[in-house]
């Protein structure tokens, strides 16, 4: 533990149980963004490569985009 760590601890602990339970909430709440972050990444990373793999097997066809939008503005306007 470094000396700022357990400077955090000795002053969180002078806190009251109300305001404790809030800094222990704050800090819960940043690791699980850190790992939703974390998971998000992975998780686009490999769909990123799955369609990659598609689009160079010919698994899958690539579409212009603006002939895409085209053609979905003309199906939504009928």
């Amino acid at each position: 533990m470094t000396p700022d760590v357990a400077q955090v601890i000795r002053e969180g602990l002078t806190l009251d149980a109300d305001q404790r339970a809030q800094v222990v909430q704050a800090l819960l709440d940043s690791l699980r963004e850190d790992a939703q972050d974390r998971n998000t990444v992975e998780e686009w990373r490999s769909e990123i490569l799955l369609r990659l793999g598609e689009i160079r097997t010919n698994a899958v066809e690539a579409v212009n985009a603006d002939e895409h939008y085209a053609r979905l503005r003309a199906s939504l306007s009928a």
